[in-house]
């Protein structure tokens, strides 16, 4: 039998990652935010999976599921996949995951923390599409 949290979050991830690329090609206020970032974001929910990356570069996003990157700009470790899915649904913040312990971050903080307006930008959007907003 699948694990269905381990099963929701790797859904979620590559919604995540494909709308994100969606909003890079309709929203050329996104699109331009993005300009000059070439990043590449590795996603790791402890401990086991599911891992994904996320490539920004050219002001586009792109994602690749079940797969780790050897060269990552940063990692986004989150402890637990009950932590994943409260992030992926917006019921967890990250500053605050962070603080507490729930979330990792590693690599180069600095452009992890420049970067952090791709998340906060597509959470606006699947706010409003969830009734959220």
């Amino acid at each position: 039998m699948v694990d269905s949290k381990k099963f929701a979050v790797k859904l979620l991830m590559g919604a995540m990652q494909y709308a994100s690329g969606q909003l890079a090609e309709m929203d050329d206020s996104f699109k331009q935010k993005l300009e000059g970032i070439d990043t590449v974001i590795q996603w790791k929910v402890e401990p086991d999976g599911p891992n994904s990356y996320t490539v920004v570069k050219n002001s586009k996003i792109e994602g690749k599921m079940d797969a780790v990157h050897d060269k990552p700009t940063y990692s986004i470790v989150l402890k637990s996949a009950d932590v994943a899915l409260d992030l992926l649904r917006g019921q967890l913040d990250a500053e605050k995951a962070i603080a507490d312990g729930k979330m990792n971050i590693v690599g180069d903080l600095t452009i992890a923390m420049k970067q952090m307006f791709i998340l906060a930008d597509l959470g606006e959007y699947l706010a409003d599409l969830t009734g959220g907003g």
